[in-house]
């Protein structure tokens, strides 16, 4: 079950970085969270610790940005 969990958590930070970008029409930007939606609603369901599985989709967006502007 970690091992969807981290995948989950994955597909959110990457969605949520593509979200962030602007370039995105209404439409995809729907379809996009509901992934998100769906993703995290899918970790509260499975996971002992939903807040810490929230925090660390934060820690790992910050640690993708910040490789970006490396």
């Amino acid at each position: 079950m970690d091992d969807l969990v981290a995948n989950w958590r994955r597909e959110i930070v990457e969605t949520r970085i593509k979200l962030a970008s602007g370039r995105l029409s209404r439409t995809e930007e729907r379809s996009l969270w509901h992934i998100v939606d769906a993703r995290e609603r899918f970790i509260g369901i499975v996971s002992k610790d939903f807040e810490a599985e929230m925090e660390k989709i934060d820690r790992e967006i910050e640690d993708v940005l910040r490789r970006k502007q490396a």
